[in-house]
């Protein structure tokens, strides 16, 4: 393995956008690649092994969304930002719009409207609202009715901290896209492991445009070490 070590404040110093986006992108590819590790940890069948995949699969599905959104805004915002990813090596631009085609519905990548509205119920979670309900357009009315016919379950457990609401997990899986549609599942991966591609390469890039001394390397170091 190996370690870059270096000050904060001269590596990325906090007035510099460049430097900021970098530091967004850092966030988002730790949080996504510590999902997909959280995931690989539940492969039991156990209906809480599922209803902790379930809940990870979506937040990964809602990171998609606020990482394409954070890398349109910051190109739009600023334009040095604009300039370094424009200015970056092919591979990488071509990672970046696959990104943010994400939630652009004129891109080939386009992941399609429900991603946004599941970003919404997942870091919100549903909303109710007496006049959407009526109307049959509240959130969790909508996923109610779809999981009417699905056993669920609630477990007590032993301690007030081991209560699950399992069936609350059942009609969370119906805020996603059809199931019987197994490509969306696909695509999302595919849109994930390129937004921390993108953040890797992304990343080296800028490491290349700082001054020579910034960092130290460790060569075969140890994880966090």
């Amino acid at each position: 393995m190996t370690v870059i070590r270096f000050k904060i404040g001269e590596a990325f110093p906090a007035d510099e956008p460049v430097a900021r986006f970098i530091t967004g992108l850092g966030m988002i590819s730790n949080d996504w690649l510590r999902l997909i590790d959280d995931m690989l940890d539940y492969e039991d069948e156990s209906p809480e092994g599922t209803g902790r995949r379930i809940s990870l699969f979506r937040r990964q599905a809602a990171l998609v969304h606020e990482a394409a959104t954070f890398i349109t805004d910051a190109r739009r915002m600023f334009p040095a930002v604009a300039s370094f990813v424009d200015g970056l090596e092919v591979k990488a631009r071509d990672t970046c719009e696959r990104v943010i085609g994400a939630i652009d519905s004129s891109s080939p990548h386009y992941l399609g409207r429900w991603l946004e509205e599941h970003r919404n119920v997942t870091h919100h979670y549903p909303k109710m609202h007496p006049a959407a309900a009526q109307h049959g357009e509240e959130e969790m009315a909508r996923a109610l009715g779809a999981a009417a016919d699905i056993e669920g379950t609630i477990d007590s457990g032993e301690r007030f901290g081991d209560a699950r609401f399992g069936y609350a997990d059942e009609v969370g899986v119906q805020l996603l896209p059809s199931l019987d549609d197994p490509s969306w599942v696909e695509d999302l991966r595919d849109a994930a492991m390129t937004l921390a591609e993108f953040a890797q390469r992304a990343a080296q890039s800028y490491l290349e445009t700082r001054p020579a001394g910034t960092f130290t390397v460790d060569q075969g170091a140890s994880p966090g070490g």
